[in-house]
């Protein structure tokens, strides 16, 4: 899948991300490609900051991978861990 390789999580974001940037993932699935807990996702979520666009068969809330990843830059970026 091409562009798959630049987000952090390497080849486990081949395995979750199926649609690129609109893919949708449960907060366990997000953090096993960025450098967050499914915590820090659901946190995220409960102030505002992440709004959830889905439930799955299990009745997970579901997140949008840019929506997730625009949510770790600004949270890198504010304390200060640019990358």
């Amino acid at each position: 899948m091409e562009g798959v390789s630049s987000f952090p999580g390497g080849d486990m974001a081949a395995v979750l991300v199926t649609d690129g940037l609109d893919s949708k993932l449960t907060a366990v699935e997000a953090s096993a490609i960025f450098s967050v807990t499914a915590a820090t996702i659901r946190k995220w979520a409960s102030l505002g900051k992440l709004a959830a666009v889905g439930m799955d068969a299990r009745n997970r809330k579901l997140y949008r991978l840019a929506d997730i990843a625009a949510c770790e830059k600004a949270t890198r970026h504010a304390a200060g861990r640019g990358r």
